[in-house]
């Protein structure tokens, strides 16, 4: 990847970083907000990375280092969320390794109030996540009654960049996912989140900027 697109990539995160760096709450879908009681919530792991929702790619819902979990705010229904495990380990030597598996498919159907979230077995160490990355599964969770559903394979590869992935959108899911602040532009944004950002939120993005090249 260029370096001049890896810095439009970064500026456009480090927005949505902005817009959540105080409560990681990520609405999809359209119209003025809407208490949340009046919709369907589902929490995700920081280390689940989305890459369809409804067999649509939204951009910016990922997290760009680890400021934890995240929420998704959106309309009762039936929900069909592609998502995979990446995780960034610290090793001795300052050195780092990230484990991917490929991507599984978590189903939610949720009723407005309610609030799931997608999950799996938490390994213990690097190695237990490279094996379980192998064979990656997980399940999503209704947290008022505890009831789980299984992860389904979602037929993609993470080798094959996600060929089956379409791109069209013919109904937006979502209104806005991060609307930048009015009256400031990326760049600021950018600087505003940098200058924010904790010491080892810092290297965790320069780690990231890192992975793009690969």
């Amino acid at each position: 990847m260029h370096l001049t697109a890896m810095r439009l990539t970064a500026i456009t995160l480090f927005a949505l970083l902005s817009a959540c760096a105080q409560s990681p709450v990520i609405k999809l879908y359209e119209g003025s907000e809407l208490p949340p009681q009046q919709l369907l919530l589902i929490d995700v792991p920081v280390e689940l990375e989305i890459v369809t929702i409804n067999d649509r790619r939204l951009e910016g819902i990922n997290k760009l280092f680890g400021f934890g979990d995240r929420t998704l705010q959106l309309q009762p229904g039936d929900y069909r969320i592609t998502a995979y495990y990446k995780n960034l380990f610290e090793l001795s030597d300052n050195e780092h390794d990230v484990v991917k598996s490929d991507p599984v498919l978590f189903r939610v159907t949720g009723q407005a109030g309610e609030r799931h979230r997608l999950a799996f077995d938490v390994p213990a160490d690097v190695e237990a996540a490279k094996q379980m990355a192998k064979q990656f599964s997980g399940y999503s969770v209704d947290l008022s009654t505890g009831q789980r559903r299984p992860t389904e394979a979602s037929g993609m590869m993470l080798s094959q960049g996600f060929l089956s992935v379409p791109t069209a959108q013919p109904a937006p899911l979502y209104n806005s996912v991060a609307p930048a602040a009015e009256g400031l532009s990326h760049s600021d944004l950018l600087k505003a989140s940098w200058r924010n950002a904790t010491a080892e939120e810092r290297r965790e993005f320069l780690r990231w900027i890192a992975e793009q090249g690969e």
